[in-house]
């Protein structure tokens, strides 16, 4: 089964305050490392939403360095494979 839903991301978001967080075995994203004042919020809600065993796919654009501030910041707190194509 697959759903849809707009999330809004959040530093003090907990998994009391999303149904089913902490259950996801993937979480896609596209487009979203643009501002990156929101780095830091998205990789919480990320963290919430994902099962242990869990694996975001993020798509982002090759645009003013914000993909690779990302990924130094993600590399805290998951492992991180970056693949170019």
């Amino acid at each position: 089964e697959a759903s849809v839903m707009t999330l809004i991301w959040s530093e003090s978001m907990s998994r009391l305050d999303v149904p089913r967080a902490g259950t996801f075995d993937t979480v896609c994203a596209a487009d979203c490392l643009f501002f990156e004042d929101y780095h830091t919020a998205l990789l919480h809600t990320i963290g919430v939403l994902l099962s242990d065993s869990g694996k975001a796919f993020l798509y982002a654009p090759l645009r003013g360095g914000s993909l690779e501030r990302f990924l130094e910041k993600a590399k805290d707190k998951f492992t991180v494979l970056r693949e170019e194509r």
